[in-house]
């Protein structure tokens, strides 16, 4: 073979590889733009979506939620009188006294009522026909109309109800129900913050309303619910719509499962939502049903918040969470159990504490005569203490109220617990110094004030002024927080003061 024909081979076979090349990287690229079909990339996107946004046939998953839990949600309808007082007490004066007096010997007439009624809703929760609901809803009911979603009308008793959490059971009388009747109750434990929230009720009289949300927090408490709102509060906040007629009705996850039982509205804002845990609920059902009411255990203390004031004061790792015991009253099972101000709870029977709301429900989750075990630091040492719960209902209405929210610093007069202006204040105290007055401008203005007694100082007692005096002394220069116990109007208290 020549020269000539080499080189002829050799350039055909140049352009062979070449164009091989070509071809490969065309294939490549092509498959880099994801040049297909429309309609076949379309289907592969509705077959492979998440979960909770679209079903394999292209429905929303909220359809299957409504469908099930439908025969499940109940309309309540309640009547019960309220008193409207005597007329004597409207005209019990003046000229008209005599008229509308009683005769002699006569028999009292019965004061004039009205009927109120009042709607919400409800969820059945057993072929047998009990029904959760809330509190307000029926208590002190005379009669209670249950309508079902095919329109059949029951009467319902009451089994029981809490005040305490807001829940109530009622049975339906005479009524046959179906297995699809019943809801299914979840486990509120486990939602997250995000997760979807489906509430069903009847908002306004609109029956079996569906709205849509998502979880938007935890364990909210503390809230000013108009009309009152239940002693312990944990509530489940929502986004989905919730209005009012909704109170008594599921909060439900994309499972179908009831995770909280609407409970209370935002009155100031719209979108947000409370619910009752279901875990809660449940416990307080089985109670109502076997009792005909809810036993709470009952500490006999007011916890407050920790915080990073507190936590610096009491030398403690930023990190720390519990709840810093503010007041412990006399004779209480707290009193008993060795429980003291200023400790501060980190466990309740094994659960970390993390705040106020949290920790009244664990409290409030136990009942009456059980005993139980809290960690606690003291004197920045930890302890374990026992406890035997009392019985909330006992101590109703007695438990302290909670101090005025204040901060604190110094620029503070004091005075002798003997002194004339100790006497003529009525201070009653023995020991301790008597504020009489605090600087303007001080780190002590709007934190303690006039009339305050301060009893101790960085956890040291104080017994009187020469005590003040050398507390002010072996604490001056110091930068951190410092914790004062005061009495004041009868009740002994903490302020934090930053120097």
């Amino acid at each position: 073979m020549d020269t000539k024909q080499q080189n002829r081979l050799r350039k055909i076979s140049v352009i062979i590889l070449v164009a091989a090349i070509g071809v490969m990287a065309g294939i490549i690229f092509a498959s880099k733009m994801q040049w297909t079909d429309v309609s076949v990339a379309d289907d592969s996107l509705n077959t492979n979506l998440a979960p909770g946004y679209l079903t394999a046939s292209g429905e929303s998953p909220f359809v299957a939620v409504a469908e099930r839990l439908k025969p499940a949600v109940v309309s309540i309808s309640s009547e019960r009188e309220e008193n409207l007082g005597s007329v004597h007490d409207f005209f019990d004066f003046g000229p008209f006294r005599d008229f509308f007096r009683q005769p002699e010997g006569g028999q009292q007439q019965p004061p004039p009522s009205r009927k109120v009624q009042s709607g919400g809703t409800g969820i059945i929760i057993s072929q047998d026909g009990y029904i959760l609901t809330n509190n307000h809803l029926v208590d002190k009911a005379k009669s209670i109309t249950v309508r079902l979603a095919n329109d059949d009308e029951y009467q319902a008793e009451i089994i029981g109800t809490d005040p305490v959490t807001d829940v109530a059971l009622l049975k339906l009388i005479k009524a046959k129900l179906k297995a699809e009747q019943v809801a299914k109750l979840g486990d509120s434990d486990k939602i997250k913050i995000g997760d979807w929230a489906i509430a069903i009720g009847s908002p306004f009289g609109l029956d079996w309303t569906v709205t849509v949300g998502v979880i938007s927090a935890k364990g909210r408490g503390g809230l000013n619910i108009s009309g009152g709102g239940p002693d312990v509060q944990y509530f489940i906040q929502t986004d989905a719509s919730i209005n009012f007629g909704n109170s008594g009705g599921p909060l439900v996850n994309i499972q179908g499962e009831v995770v909280g039982i609407n409970t209370a509205i935002n009155s100031q804002g719209q979108g947000i939502g409370f619910a009752i845990p279901i875990n809660m609920a449940k416990e307080v059902a089985e109670q109502l049903k076997d009792h005909g009411k809810a036993s709470h255990g009952y500490l006999g203390m007011y916890p407050a918040e920790l915080t990073p004031g507190k936590k610096e004061a009491l030398g403690l790792d930023s990190n720390v969470r519990g709840v810093f015991v503010d007041q412990v009253e006399e004779g209480t099972p707290a009193d008993k159990g060795g429980l003291q101000p200023g400790d501060v709870i980190l466990e309740f029977e094994g659960t970390k504490v993390s705040n106020v709301p949290q920790f009244r429900s664990l409290v409030a989750s136990k009942r009456s005569g059980e005993k139980v075990e809290m960690l606690i630091i003291r004197d920045g040492k930890e302890k374990r203490i026992k406890c035997e719960l009392g019985d909330r209902m006992a101590f109703t209405r007695n438990e302290p109220s909670a101090p005025e929210a204040s901060e604190v610093w110094l620029g503070i007069h004091v005075e002798s617990v003997k002194s004339e202006r100790a006497r003529s204040w009525n201070i009653e105290e023995d020991e301790g110094v008597l504020v009489v007055e605090i600087d303007r401008g001080s780190a002590a203005e709007d934190k303690l004030q006039p009339g305050d007694v301060i009893i101790e100082i960085d956890r040291r007692q104080v017994k009187e002024v020469k005590d003040f005096r050398q507390m002010a002394a072996d604490l001056k220069g110091r930068e951190k927080s410092i914790l004062f116990r005061v009495s004041r109007g009868g009740r002994k208290t903490f302020e934090v003061i930053k120097p």
